[in-house]
């Protein structure tokens, strides 16, 4: 086993034995060429979009509930201040029509 007094003593990672004859052997791995390389970067792109579409469900969720709550809300204050100060309702009604 390697100690770490070793290890430090290295200046290149050429110097490790280890790393140069697992490299011989690593590019005669089937998951090297370039074909499954694609395929598994595809893989992994469909298994982050499944996740996207996860989060992205969640997301719309909010969103939608954010516009129903904004909505009831201009609804309420334009009655509520639709006896007390009419302009300001007016203007609470013209914002309402223009953001929702």
């Amino acid at each position: 086993t390697l100690e770490f007094e070793e290890v430090v003593e290295y200046t290149f990672l050429a110097d490790f034995d280890h790393l140069r004859d697992m490299w011989k052997d690593i590019l005669t791995c089937p998951w090297v060429s370039p074909t499954a390389c694609l395929a598994i970067n595809m893989y992994f792109k469909l298994c982050w979009a499944e996740e996207e579409v996860v989060c992205l469900n969640v997301e719309i969720r909010r969103v939608v509930t954010y516009l129903i709550d904004k909505d009831r809300y201009l609804q309420a204050c334009e009655a509520l201040y639709q006896d007390t100060n009419p302009m300001f309702a007016y203007q609470i009604s013209r914002y309402h029509a223009i953001h929702s």
